[in-house]
């Protein structure tokens, strides 16, 4: 029996969280991903490991076993990195600079960058707000060394030279009208006759709201109102104003908002730039910055999840140096 390691502690994973969906959390990848994983070291194992029937995922006698050795070995490998974190500590000193939008800067950079000082005392987090195109000229004049900014999955930014662009979280956009409509709109027709809450041109909630006026045949432009940020939504979306496009995290925390079963194409992201000091390369205090970003980025998933906020799960993505 050859049985791989990394399946083992995926396996461990699902059992101490309780699930597929919250392993993926955990983990960083896709939930089919961590099915996918179990399945393939299932064949390996040549029993089944999880007990699927009624829906649930919880580990047999053959799974918990394995997933006894799975814990041991996350074990060695937790031990491995606080020591490589223990001799790399002292490389993380000195100002790093942090740009970020307003939509991430209240629900994550903030957090993120309090916690940065306590982590590492010689650490210096400056953040800025910041818009997107502010914020890549001063990725590109050296003057920020990281960025957190929001888009969408078919129209990334380029990275500004001696940069490198990573994605935190991808998740899906939903469709949502005020509640106070009390009837919703049902069917192409209907949404086409209501008014709309848009975004600016170029951004993805812009981007989202086209393709999906293009899939059901909608006028091209059928909005009364814009919005740029989401607390002027949430205002609008209270006022009784129009419908709205909107990550699926944010739609689930927008008061007054009644979601609908449309999909919407495409997948809405936040997205890392930062300054490489080589090929591939980051400084000491960029990767510390990108790592609190990224178990940051999970802890407010994991709250939405556990609060039954999320229809859906967003792909943290929880390795990104």
């Amino acid at each position: 029996m050859d049985l791989e390691p990394r399946r083992l502690v995926v396996l461990h994973t699902v059992h101490q969280a309780g699930g597929i969906a919250a392993a993926a959390r955990l983990l960083g990848i896709s939930p089919s991903a961590v099915s996918q994983t179990v399945r393939r070291l299932e064949q390996e194992a040549g029993a089944p490991l999880l007990d699927r029937a009624d829906g649930r995922a919880e580990l047999t006698r053959t799974g918990l076993a394995l997933a006894a050795h799975g814990g041991r070995i996350a074990e060695e490998l937790c031990g491995a990195e606080r020591e490589l974190t223990r001799t790399g500590t002292a490389g993380v000193q000195g100002p790093v600079s942090i740009g970020s939008v307003l939509a991430v800067l209240t629900t994550l950079v903030a957090r993120a960058t309090a916690s940065l000082a306590e982590r590492y005392p010689a650490l210096r987090p400056q953040l800025r707000e910041t818009s997107t195109a502010d914020g890549l000229r001063a990725l590109r004049q050296g003057a920020l060394d990281v960025l957190l900014i929001t888009g969408d999955q078919e129209h990334r930014p380029s990275p500004p030279p001696g940069c490198g662009l990573k994605v935190l979280a991808q998740e899906q956009y939903r469709v949502g009208v005020p509640s106070v409509w009390g009837e919703t709109p049902a069917g192409a027709a209907a949404l086409a006759a209501v008014p709309w809450i848009e975004a600016p041109d170029g951004s993805a909630r812009a981007r989202a709201h086209a393709r999906l006026a293009a899939e059901l045949g909608l006028p091209e432009r059928p909005t009364a109102h814009q919005a740029t940020n989401w607390s002027a939504v949430a205002a609008m979306v209270r006022a009784g104003l129009g419908a709205v496009v909107l990550p699926g995290s944010v739609a689930s925390r927008t008061p007054g908002l009644t979601l609908l079963p449309v999909p919407v194409p495409g997948t809405f992201e936040t997205l890392v730039l930062h300054r490489l000091t080589g090929p591939g390369q980051v400084s000491a205090p960029v990767a510390a910055v990108l790592t609190r970003l990224a178990e940051v980025t999970l802890d407010v998933a994991e709250e939405l999840s556990r609060a039954g906020l999320l229809e859906h799960e967003p792909v943290v993505r929880t390795v990104l140096v």
